[in-house]
């Protein structure tokens, strides 16, 4: 038994001690692949930034004089940059601190990459005409629609960004990190000797004597990543190296071996007491915690989809489900990023509409693919693309995402995107696949849903213009009939109205010739018989002599009266004219109030209504006279009621101190066009009434008092018919005014 246990704790003991260590270089292997993290961002970013300068017309143009003060303001604007060079393919070059240089570049391998169609970078050296060490960033200059480069932009970077991340690193006293270059030549070391000048001939510490260090060199520049233990400068460390995703080079971390050895020593003195409960414990916790964890995923999982159906259940706005399903996948899920987006195939844009976390994307293209992809293929096939977002750009590798298409309408399809920092689990891609599945449904019954409210809306603006055509024609037939029974009676009341105004003249002529007669006979016979004195007295001679002048008068002023009346009639039906005329608008005003006039008369409990006229000198306008008589019917006929309703409202003093009033206007505006102006005084229109006025069916009359009909019938006989414009302008308490706009001629309006 207690070999048993012994031979338990030995193994419990190297087992603890085993993954202590292995924890340990696995932090030393974060730290470094933290930094080289920090500096890949960085040259990404630089990168990109010099790929889409390369890009823009300016530089494209190649011309120094364009592309050179724009280069410079860049330059200011980014703040990265030590200076930008402009290389012609010959090597030849511009920069953005002295212009033309006498030095040529065309024997730099980052020249003639870019120069073949790559972005490159340099190893450190030393700029030619900054005499500085910087690392320069390339990226081939082509013009629009062509593969083929007409030029090189590069950009020079200092190293002292690198430098700062290196020297980071360290976190335990007597520990360093340093970098090589693809050379295997230091960029940064804390000894001098082995860091490169630039163009100083320094060798690489892959020739070291020092065969350890070689080896550990030798291993960086062939991209491997590793935690060894390694003899340097006589002192023993553990070394953690890898390799840089954006360029060639390489980062370690060397920590003194005592200062790992000895987190280890407490663990001595605690593996024998701990180590046989320890083996015991950690398969039973093992097993729980497996069991715990599985149940954990699958409750998740299943807590994701419920709420997904319940919210596709409980609504049917979009926004809200897909907020909640990106939501839940973040939060359920711990993703580092759950975005759901519309891709435009044709224009390969894609729209981010949700995201997890909240934060700011750029509006246009946040998803960008790496040179020389498309934004499609990288989204089918799962390739590397770059996140852009307020905090930058963000590389998403291969394998830590999951892009998946659900159908959307015939120009763009959705995307439902889970990003992580590591690769995605089985279960997290089962569950994104599961829930894409249940959007797709979604997103369909929506689509569904908003093409019957489509249809629906359709249908109603048919019915409501079915509606409306039957009341207009309605009342168009009515004011046809109308205008006909006004025609007969006018023309039936003519005939007889000329015969008596044509013959009073002639009565009157023919009267005071008899009177004139009789005089006579008084004076010649100013002794008559009792027989003719008593029928003088019995017809009151001197009576008749006076009145039946004035008699004659006022028949004679009746029948001028009648036709006024009568022209007023014909005027306004305009039936015994052509459709289209040249008309006197002030004469269809005119006639258009002689037939309202006894709505403008006083009666017992009300004073009349006060018409003043200010006529402009306007000519004779083009137009459909009956149907604009109509319209001055309509809206003078709407002031009366208003005027009406309003005066039963106010006092007798209100009434003589402010008389109900309606102006009419006439004037030339411009070339070609007329305006008449119709306002009255009374109470105004409610601003919430207002912008439905020429609506069809809408009145504010009680049931029986209006149809809803004549002021959308006038806006349509000015506007449609006339091709001019009838506005309103009212404030509640101070009365309305409507303005009608109409041209000279139709074809003013057929110009305009």
């Amino acid at each position: 038994m207690s070999t048993l246990v012994g031979i338990g704790t030995t193994v419990c003991f190297r087992l603890i001690q085993g993954l202590m260590l292995e924890n340990l270089k696995t932090q030393m292997l974060s730290d470094v692949e933290h930094g080289a993290h920090q500096i890949d961002n960085w040259l990404t970013a630089r990168r990109i930034e010099v790929e889409m300068l390369a890009n823009t017309p300016k530089v494209q143009s190649m011309d120094w004089e364009e592309a050179g003060p724009y280069l410079t303001a860049e330059e200011l604007r980014i703040g990265q940059f030590s200076t930008f060079t402009l290389i012609n393919p010959d090597g030849s070059y511009y920069n953005t601190d002295f212009g033309l240089t006498g030095f040529n570049l065309s024997d730099r391998p980052w020249f003639q990459k870019a120069l073949a169609g790559e972005a490159a970078f340099s190893d450190p050296i030393v700029a030619r005409s900054l005499n500085l060490p910087v690392v320069t960033i390339s990226a081939p200059i082509r013009q629009v629609g062509q593969t083929t480069s007409i030029g090189v932009l590069g950009g020079a970077i200092a190293i002292d960004t690198v430098t700062a991340v290196v020297n980071a690193i360290p976190q335990v006293e007597g520990s360093y990190a340093f970098a090589l270059n693809s050379q295997g030549v230091a960029i940064t070391h804390p000894n001098s000797d082995y860091v490169s000048h630039g163009n100083d001939l320094i060798p690489s510490l892959v020739q070291s004597e020092d065969t350890e260090l070689g080896a550990i060199a030798a291993a960086m520049v062939a991209g491997r990543q590793n935690v060894v233990k390694a003899t340097l400068d006589g002192k023993s460390y553990y070394v953690a190296y890898m390799t840089l995703n954006e360029v060639d080079w390489s980062l370690a971390l060397a920590v003194p071996s005592q200062a790992i050895d000895s987190q280890l020593y407490p663990l001595y003195l605690m593996a024998s007491v701990m180590a046989a409960l320890l083996l015991i414990a950690m398969f039973g916790a093992w097993k729980q915690l497996l069991l715990l964890e599985k149940t954990r995923k699958l409750a998740a999982q299943e807590l994701v989809k419920n709420r997904i159906n319940s919210r596709i259940r409980e609504t049917l706005n979009l926004s809200c489900i897909l907020q909640a399903a990106i939501d839940d996948l973040g939060n359920q899920l711990d993703l580092d990023h759950v975005l759901f987006g519309w891709f435009v195939p044709s224009s390969q844009q894609f729209e981010i509409v949700q995201a997890f976390p909240v934060t700011s994307y750029r509006a246009l293209a946040p998803l960008q693919p790496k040179p020389g992809e498309t934004l499609a293929d990288c989204l089918a096939e799962q390739l590397g693309l770059y996140l852009i977002s307020d905090d930058g750009y963000k590389p998403i590798h291969a394998g830590t995402y999951s892009a998946l298409a659900i159908p959307g309408d015939a120009d763009r399809t959705g995307y439902l995107i889970g990003v992580d920092a590591k690769k995605l689990t089985k279960s997290q891609q089962s569950v994104l696949v599961s829930v894409s599945d249940q959007l797709a449904i979604a997103i369909k019954q929506v689509s569904l849903y908003q093409q019957t409210q489509e249809q629906v809306g359709v249908l109603n603006d048919t019915l409501n213009t079915l509606k409306a055509t039957q009341l207009q024609l309605v009342q168009s037939e009515k004011m046809s009939s109308l205008g006909q029974m006004v025609a007969g009676i006018a023309h039936e009341i003519n005939n007889p109205v000329n015969f008596i105004h044509g013959n009073i003249s002639h009565a009157s002529d023919y009267t005071s010739e008899l009177l004139d007669l009789i005089s006579v006979y008084q004076e010649e016979y100013p002794h008559a018989s009792s027989r003719i004195q008593n029928k003088v007295e019995a017809v009151e001679l001197e009576f008749l002599k006076e009145d039946l002048p004035k008699l004659l008068s006022s028949i004679q002023v009746g029948a001028h009266r009648i036709r006024e009346i009568v022209q007023s009639l014909r005027t306004f039906s305009r039936l015994d004219e052509a459709e289209v005329k040249d008309v006197d608008i002030h004469e269809g005003i005119d006639s258009t109030l002689m037939i309202l006039q006894s709505r403008l008369k006083p009666t017992g409990n009300r004073p009349g209504i006060e018409i003043v006229k200010q006529y402009g000198n306007i000519p004779l306008v083009e137009c459909y006279a009956g149907q604009l008589n109509q319209v001055f019917m309509n809206i003078i006929s709407n002031a009366i009621d208003a005027l009406e309703e309003h005066d039963r409202q106010r006092s007798e003093e209100e009434l003589q101190h402010t008389p109900s009033t309606i102006a009419i206007a006439t004037q030339l505006i411009e070339p070609g066009w007329i305006r008449i102006h119709i306002a009255d005084n009374g109470p105004g229109i409610p601003n919430d009434v207002a912008p439905r006025i020429f609506d069809p069916f809408f009145t504010t009359k009680l049931v029986g008092k209006g149809t809803g009909m004549g002021l959308a019938i006038s806006y349509q006989i000015v506007t449609e018919r006339h091709r001019g414009r009838i506005t309103c302008h009212s404030t509640p308490g101070c009365g309305t005014e409507f303005m009608i706009e109409i041209p000279v001629e139709q074809h003013v309006a057929d110009a305009a």
